[in-house]
């Protein structure tokens, strides 16, 4: 599936600890949703959008620079008119785009012309099976079933072969019990899930992508019964079950969750920019989604690639990591973890190989909807009262736009 600068790019990170082969690029800064565990949307509130004649310069950087993996991200990327033209620029310069969205049904459109331009791997945000749950964590209300209605038709209309499809879960003291059903629902379809714990913003701190609500943070009860999650997870994997999380990583999170220290950095500190790095929608660098560089640098300027490479901003970026005291953000530990990590290296090998020879099962929505309640019957969680807040007997959130 990766073309051949990415696994290049990879290759050379492997060998070298020292190739940039995953960005992160937040291309909106606007998203249809509020959810509860992000703050991205209200750190990035006075940020001015990247102009679209900017793009072609990024690409080129990027690819300059020895890139691989773009992930186009926000807020929500599909609120961008232009993503499909960002997405077809970055292809052209043989660099790989992975999409992410939370579901945003009125733009499927411009999702089926990212494919026509060759993207073939995208991220749909799913927490639960449970609707109310789903609209609450989300904020809006209805913005579970138009997620469902997206998956829908991203099975039946997205090419069948060749194409990555995955759900993008949060785990939080919210769903720890439904986390399982997601990841049943992702095998039926053909899809992958990757698990990400929610981060808060420890007191008095202001990283950008966590949020502040405090519900958020994991008693010590929480702990245990994530603990037994793992477990059963991992056991699962170990039987065939489509996770894409490596070993190492949700092993980390037994400790994250736990505020303390995760495992998979390399004494302490993580690899940006060595290995990946952060666009934020202005177009500037940042060394992850949480900090900012002192110094603005934009990714479109045309010594980007000179300032890159100088051992004065690299001795920035290493000063903002080495205060980070860590998260646990999936893609960042993972791809430490793809170059540091034997296990993990292997992992990766045989995920890949599978990747490129499964195909997602096409289903109408009314055959999917059923198909969520026989795998939500399996499960004791969806039988016992929603923990969301209700008046009426309506959850408290305002209808989706």
């Amino acid at each position: 599936m990766f073309s051949f600068q990415t696994k290049l790019s990879i290759a050379k990170a492997i060998l070298t600890k020292n190739s940039p082969f995953y960005i992160q690029f937040y291309v909106s800064k606007r998203c249809h949703l509020r959810c509860k565990m992000c703050n991205i949307v209200e750190s990035n509130e006075h940020v001015v959008p990247f102009d679209a004649s900017k793009i072609e310069a990024i690409a080129d950087n990027l690819r300059a620079i020895g890139a691989g993996v773009v992930l186009l991200t926000g807020g929500e990327p599909f609120l961008r008119e232009d993503i499909a033209e960002i997405v077809r620029q970055f292809k052209q310069r043989d660099l790989d785009v992975r999409l992410q969205t939370a579901g945003l049904l009125k733009r499927f459109d411009a999702m089926l012309k990212c494919v026509s331009y060759g993207a073939r791997d995208i991220n749909v945000s799913l927490d639960s099976l449970d609707e109310d749950i789903s609209d609450y964590l989300n904020g809006v209300q209805g913005s579970w079933r138009q997620a469902i209605r997206t998956i829908g038709r991203i099975s039946r209309e997205f090419p069948p072969a060749d194409t990555v499809c995955a759900f993008g879960c949060v785990l939080s003291p919210y769903n720890i019990d439904h986390v399982e059903s997601v990841l049943d629902l992702a095998g039926e379809l053909g899809w992958q899930l990757s698990l990400v714990p929610a981060h808060t913003n420890p007191q008095g701190a202001n990283m950008h992508f966590r949020g502040f609500d405090p519900y958020f943070e994991f008693s010590n009860e929480d702990c245990d019964r994530v603990d037994a999650l793992l477990d059963r997870l991992l056991a699962k994997k170990r039987n065939g079950a489509p996770l894409f999380d490596s070993g190492d990583y949700l092993e980390s999170i037994r400790r994250f969750v736990r505020r303390k220290a995760p495992t998979w950095r390399k004494n302490g500190v993580c690899d940006t920019p060595n290995l990946y790095f952060a666009i934020m929608p202005d177009g500037r660098f940042a060394p992850c989604c949480d900090h900012d560089l002192n110094e603005a640098v934009y990714v479109y300027d045309p010594n980007f690639p000179k300032i890159f490479k100088s051992a004065s901003f690299r001795k920035q970026v290493r000063e903002v990591a080495e205060k980070c005291p860590g998260c646990n953000f999936g893609s960042y530990p993972e791809m430490t973890l793809t170059t540091r990590s034997l296990s993990t290296l292997k992992e990766r090998i045989v995920l890949q190989f599978k990747s490129d020879r499964k195909r997602h099962l096409p289903l109408e929505d009314d055959a999917l909807f059923q198909l969520i309640e026989e795998i939500k019957r399996r499960y004791p969680a969806y039988h016992r009262p929603s923990s969301v807040p209700r008046r009426d007997g309506k959850c408290l959130v305002p209808a989706v736009a």
